[in-house]
């Protein structure tokens, strides 16, 4: 596909065009961007299970809400109940993404709420910078 085309028409059929797939579901395709940050974001809900699972040692199952499912993107309600919103992003602060979600789950019941992100910018762990909501663990 790149040898056979302009440098600007293959970043345009990458950007556009369904050349890639959904990770977890091969039919569906994407283009290579979508299919990027899919991967990255199922990659962290993946992780964040297994954060939630050892911090949580109530918690014996936990449904992820994959790709373009309703609901909390993790959650259960073991323990009282379990939420979390996922996301994977260059920065953390990127496109207020850590914002709307603290505030999506800061209108939860569930007993314990969490904003759970990957980024090569800020290493695994608690996250504190800009007002975080009473409940709400981000990280």
């Amino acid at each position: 596909m790149a040898g056979s085309s302009a440098p600007l028409e293959f970043l345009y059929r990458l950007k556009f065009e369904g050349v890639g797939c959904d990770p977890l579901d091969p039919a569906r395709g994407l283009n290579l961007i979508e299919q990027l940050n899919q991967t990255f974001t199922y990659l962290a809900s993946f992780n964040g299970a297994e954060f939630l699972f050892l911090r949580h040692p109530k918690v014996k199952t936990l449904t992820l809400n994959l790709g373009t499912k309703n609901g909390w993107d993790i959650e259960t309600t073991d323990d009282g109940g379990v939420i979390a919103e996922v996301s994977a992003t260059v920065t953390p602060r990127n496109n207020s993404k850590l914002a709307k979600d603290m505030k999506k789950v800061a209108s939860s019941n569930s007993k314990h709420r969490y904003v759970l992100f990957m980024s090569q910018r800020h290493p695994a762990g608690p996250y504190s910078i800009g007002p975080i909501p009473l409940g709400v663990v981000v990280w």
